[in-house]
C-alpha cells in the first residue's frame, strides 16, 4: 500500500512538473499568444467533435468483432456500456483498471476467463499498432521531418510494429499464451480466431485512430488556420501522443504526456507556445467528449431499464 502510495505521488509529482515546465514556456512567450490569429469556427468545432466521437464507437466495434470471434461477445448494448464504463479506468493511476474492469464485467456474465485475457490483449496490440502505423505514415508525408526516418532509421522505427504484428499472429499468440498456461499448470486453450479476423480488427483500429485524428485536425482548424495537407501529420500526432500516454503508467489518462508531445509535433506548425495552449484546449475537449458520451450511455441504459419495466407491468397488467 505504501508502495502504491509513493508510485502515486511519484506519478503526479512528474504530472505537476510537466504542466508547471509548459505553463513557463507559455508565460515567458505570452506575446506570442497574445498575437497569435486566433479565431473560433463553431462549425469546425462541432464537426471536430462529431468526428471523435465517431472514433469511439468505431473502437468499440473493433471490440465487438474481437468478442465476437472468441466466443465471448454480449449483446450490443451491453458491449456498448461495458467497453464505455471501462474508460474511466483511465482517469485513475496505473491504467490497469481500464482493462480490470472490463475483465470483470464480463467474468460477471459467466465469460472464459482465458478468452477475456486474448480479447484485451488483442484490443490493446491492435490499437497499439495503429497507432504507430498511422504515426508513420504521418511521418513519411510531413517534408519537415525527413530526418526521423532518413537512412536506416526508417528501419529503427519500423522494427516495433513490426515485432507487435507478428505477435498477434494466432499461432504465435497460442502458444505464447499457452506456455504461459503451462507453466502456471493451467490448462491450455485453442484459439478460434483467424489471422484474418486479426488482420480486419486492425484495420477497424486504424479507421478509429484516423477518423478521430481528422477530428483533432477539424478541432485545430477551429481555434487556429492549418494546411489540410497537414491532416495526416496532426492524425498521426494525436496518435503517438495517446500512446506515450497509455503507456506512461504514472499518468493518469497520459496527463501532461501527451500535452508534451503534442506539443512537441504542433511546434513544427506553430509557436511553441501556441502550441501548448492548443495542447491544453485538445485534452479539455477529448475529456468532455469521452466524459458526455459516457453520460450519454448512461442515461440510454436507464431509459432502456425504464421502457423495459414498464412494458413488463403493462404486460402483466393485460
Amino acid at each position: 500500500m505504501r508502495r502504491l502510495r509513493l508510485q502515486q505521488v511519484f506519478g503526479w509529482a512528474v504530472v505537476l512538473i510537466i504542466f508547471i515546465f509548459l505553463g513557463k514556456m507559455v508565460w515567458e512567450n505570452w506575446v506570442q499568444v497574445k498575437e497569435a490569429p486566433f479565431a473560433f469556427h463553431p462549425f469546425g468545432l462541432i464537426l471536430s467533435t462529431l468526428l471523435f466521437a465517431l472514433s469511439y464507437f468505431i473502437q468499440m466495434g473493433a471490440w465487438y468483432l474481437i468478442t465476437l470471434k472468441l466466443g465471448i461477445a454480449l449483446p450490443r448494448f451491453e458491449t456498448l456500456e461495458s467497453w464505455f464504463y471501462s474508460q474511466l479506468g483511465k482517469y485513475l493511476p496505473g491504467k490497469v483498471w481500464l482493462l480490470l474492469s472490463r475483465f470483470y464485467f464480463y467474468e460477471s456474465k459467466a465469460r472464459s476467463r482465458k478468452s477475456i485475457l486474448i480479447a484485451l490483449y488483442v484490443e490493446t496490440a491492435t490499437i497499439v499498432i495503429a497507432a504507430w502505423l498511422l504515426f508513420l505514415v504521418g511521418l513519411s508525408l510531413f517534408q519537415e521531418m525527413r530526418t526521423f526516418y532518413s537512412g536506416g532509421k526508417w528501419l529503427g522505427w519500423m522494427l516495433p510494429f513490426l515485432f507487435a504484428f507478428l505477435s498477434l499472429h494466432p499461432r504465435v499468440l497460442q502458444r505464447s499464451f499457452n506456455w504461459i498456461l503451462t507453466s502456471l499448470k493451467k490448462d491450455t486453450v485453442s484459439l478460434s480466431i483467424a489471422y484474418t479476423d486479426i488482420l480486419w480488427i486492425l484495420l477497424i483500429s486504424v479507421l478509429s485512430w484516423a477518423v478521430g485524428g481528422v477530428g483533432f485536425y477539424f478541432f485545430v482548424q477551429s481555434l487556429y488556420s492549418i494546411s489540410s495537407s497537414h491532416v495526416l501529420f496532426l492524425a498521426g500526432s494525436l496518435a503517438f501522443a495517446s500512446l506515450l500516454g497509455l503507456i506512461a503508467i504514472f499518468a493518469p489518462i497520459g496527463l501532461g504526456v501527451r500535452e508534451g508531445i503534442l506539443v512537441y509535433f504542433l511546434s513544427y506548425l506553430m509557436p511553441s507556445s501556441v502550441a501548448i495552449v492548443i495542447s491544453i484546449l485538445t485534452r479539455i475537449w477529448m475529456t468532455l467528449i469521452e466524459i458526455g458520451l459516457i453520460g450519454m450511455i448512461y442515461l440510454v441504459g436507464k431509459f432502456r431499464k425504464g421502457f423495459g419495466k414498464r412494458r413488463d407491468d403493462r404486460t402483466e397488467r393485460e
